[in-house]
């Protein structure tokens, strides 16, 4: 099987609005979809992975028009998940077809940055990957990052929990992995909201089950 690292650039008339809102606003620093279920019929359900202001990503999400149902679960003060139904209209739904048809696997989590682009890996055979490359629909444009083999990877990812993969994340961002290192455990859990001996532990777990998944 071959695996496609994909960067998608949305134009004013292709963006979701809650990808627009979300990346307009300085409320949000993350925004990933981590699981979905895209069986079709009049909606699909998705969760989403969000660091930034859950009041103010609610209220928007209240008023959207194609969500039919939400549930907003905090896990930190600037953190949560949100179980959502959308109706998929047009494009979208277009899109999603696409990358899910065939022998096509689109692994998580898909990241909506603020630059109105989405990142994502499909897995698939190469004349279905070529086939919803051919399909995306205009005003959405294209960039293939990264082609190969899938080596099965992602699974040192998808065996991180929620936690787990924030504080790596936030570990990346201030600057712990950098070498040398610019950032300790305790600006770690600062930005956690967590205690350094806490943040330090999701960092060994996350370490540990990442090389135990990866099979060095």
């Amino acid at each position: 099987m071959k695996t496609v690292r994909l960067t998608l650039r949305y134009d004013a008339e292709t963006i979701h609005p809650m990808h627009r809102f979300v990346a307009d606003s300085d409320a949000f620093d993350s925004y990933r979809m981590v699981h979905g279920n895209f069986a079709g019929g009049d909606d699909h359900a998705f969760i989403f992975h969000v660091v930034g202001d859950p009041d103010v990503y609610e209220a928007a999400l209240a008023d959207a028009d194609r969500v039919r149902e939400y549930e907003l679960t905090r896990t930190g003060d600037r953190s949560f998940t949100v179980y959502v139904r959308d109706t998929p209209e047009g494009i979208d739904e277009r899109l999603l077809g696409s990358f899910t048809q065939g022998s096509l696997v689109t692994l998580p989590p898909i990241e909506y940055r603020s630059d109105w682009t989405t990142r994502f890996s499909v897995v698939g055979e190469p004349a279905d990957l070529r086939q919803a490359l051919e399909e995306v629909p205009e005003g959405i444009e294209t960039t293939v990052d990264r082609i190969g083999e899938y080596d099965g990877s992602d699974a040192a990812v998808g065996a991180l929990t929620e936690r787990q993969r924030e504080a790596v994340r936030i570990a990346r961002e201030v600057g712990y992995f950098e070498v040398p290192r610019s950032a300790s455990v305790d600006d770690v859990a600062a930005e956690l909201d967590c205690a350094p001996g806490t943040a330090a532990e999701h960092l060994r777990k996350a370490e540990a089950t990442v090389m135990n998944a990866l099979e060095l």
